[in-house]
């Protein structure tokens, strides 16, 4: 089972809500990796009785077990399902979306096509310099984000095949004018206009003023979240409007009480 695999199941896993175990069993110096959920082995690799078990414990007392079983060291997570992004890129927006990402408790896989300085993005969960990999992560389930500033030759390329294998967020770093370009490119490489236009999120962001990479990287992954959690983008003063609520507080017929929301805790 390689890492792109790997990887293409996570999303999997993650878009259906489920929460999941991790297991990674150490053998030498290789560290082969599986995920068990609904008690169940996703790659059919831990599937001993003793391993389910034991993540079943993981998952019901909400802890990271370890164990040795058959002379092989085996690590069993639990983690609520969160997101996986795959950014396309080397640059420093790139970057910033591995930071950003990693902060707000997405997995975040890095592709790039012999430019990326693994040292600069050792926080992804997954990386690869070759190109080739994208084909083998992208599904319908991917969230996939081309963020080259000013663009590098491979775009056209990773754009082709995020398209081709239907990803269900596409997002493309880009003028309106390049933009309108890689449009025309995947039109001429036998894509529908339709359907291009109907994926295709470019320029990416959501119009906050961004202006440095951390914030272009913010703006971008708001939107991400704005589109898989199906939400308006509107200020919360808007969504919430308190001034329904002012009368009654001035005349003292609702009190002030402790908040109950916490928000929801991605274990990192």
């Amino acid at each position: 089972m390689s890492s792109c695999e790997f990887f293409r199941a996570l999303t999997k896993v993650s878009s259906e809500g489920d929460k999941i175990v991790i297991v990674k069993m150490l053998v030498g110096d290789n560290v082969i990796s599986d995920i068990v959920v609904n008690g169940k082995s996703l790659l059919g690799i831990a599937t001993g009785n003793e391993v389910l078990e034991l993540a079943s414990k993981a998952l019901a007392e909400n802890r990271t077990i370890e164990a040795v079983i058959n002379n092989v060291r085996v690590i069993l997570e639990p983690v609520e399902p969160r997101p996986t992004v795959i950014v396309v890129g080397s640059g420093l927006i790139a970057r910033a979306l591995l930071d950003v990402g990693n902060a707000i408790g997405y997995y975040v896989a890095v592709v790039g096509n012999g430019d990326i300085d693994k040292d600069r993005f050792s926080g992804a969960y997954f990386i690869s310099n070759d190109l080739r990999d994208l084909e083998k992560l992208v599904d319908e389930n991917s969230i996939v984000i081309i963020a080259n500033e000013g663009g590098k030759p491979y775009d056209a390329e990773a754009l082709y095949i995020a398209l081709k294998h239907n990803a269900k967020f596409i997002g493309l770093l880009a003028s309106q004018r390049r933009a309108a370009i890689m449009i025309a490119d995947m039109v001429r490489r036998g894509l529908s206009l339709d359907y291009v236009l109907s994926k295709l999120h470019s320029p990416v962001g959501l119009d906050i003023g961004a202006k440095t990479a951390g914030e272009i990287a913010l703006s971008i992954l708001a939107e991400v979240m704005m589109f898989i959690r199906n939400a308006s983008g509107k200020p919360m003063r808007e969504v919430k409007d308190p001034r329904k609520f002012i009368k009654d507080a001035l005349e003292g017929r609702i009190q002030e009480q402790s908040c109950s929301w916490r928000p929801t805790e991605l274990k990192l």
